[in-house]
C-alpha cells in the first residue's frame, strides 16, 4: 500500500524531472546563440523592462551585486550589453544598455522560445504555473 508521503515524494521526483527537462530545453535554444538562458533573462530585463542598474537586476533577480556586475560583465564580454557610468554627475552610478548585436540575440531568442513554447501541452503549462503559484507562496 502506498502512503501519503509516499505518493507526495513520487510526484516531487516527476516534478523535478520535468522542471529538468524545461531548463535543459531553454538553455539549449539559448546556447545556440552563445547566452545561458539566465543571461537571456538578464538581457530582457534590460530591454523590456527597462531595468538599467545593477541593484535594479539584483532586486528582481533576488541576488547580490557583486552576482548581477559578474553577469554584466560577461554580456559585455560578449558585446551584449555596455555600461554608462557618471550619469547625473555620479561616477558611481552605473547603468546598461543592450548593444544593437544584444538586442538582436534576445529577439532571435525570443522568437525561438515563442515558437517552442506554442509546441508545449497544458500539461506542462500547468505544471510551469503551479510552479511558479508555489514559489510565490513559498517565499
Amino acid at each position: 500500500m502506498v502512503g501519503k508521503a509516499d505518493t507526495r515524494m513520487q510526484l516531487l521526483g516527476e516534478w523535478y524531472s520535468k522542471l529538468q527537462q524545461i531548463a535543459t530545453k531553454l538553455n539549449a535554444i539559448s546556447r545556440k546563440h552563445d547566452v545561458s538562458f539566465e543571461q537571456f533573462l538578464v538581457i530582457e530585463q534590460i530591454i523590456e523592462e527597462e531595468r538599467k542598474s545593477p541593484s535594479e537586476l539584483a532586486v528582481f533577480f533576488k541576488t547580490s551585486l557583486p552576482a548581477v556586475s559578474r553577469k554584466l560583465n560577461l554580456l559585455q564580454s560578449k558585446r551584449l550589453v555596455y555600461k554608462i557610468r557618471g550619469e547625473q554627475d555620479d561616477q558611481r552610478l552605473m547603468r546598461v544598455n543592450a548593444t544593437p548585436e544584444g538586442i538582436e540575440t534576445y529577439e532571435s531568442i525570443k522568437a525561438e522560445l515563442l515558437t517552442w513554447d506554442a509546441q508545449l501541452k497544458d500539461h506542462d503549462i500547468n505544471l510551469m504555473a503551479m510552479v511558479n503559484h508555489t514559489l510565490e507562496h513559498a517565499n
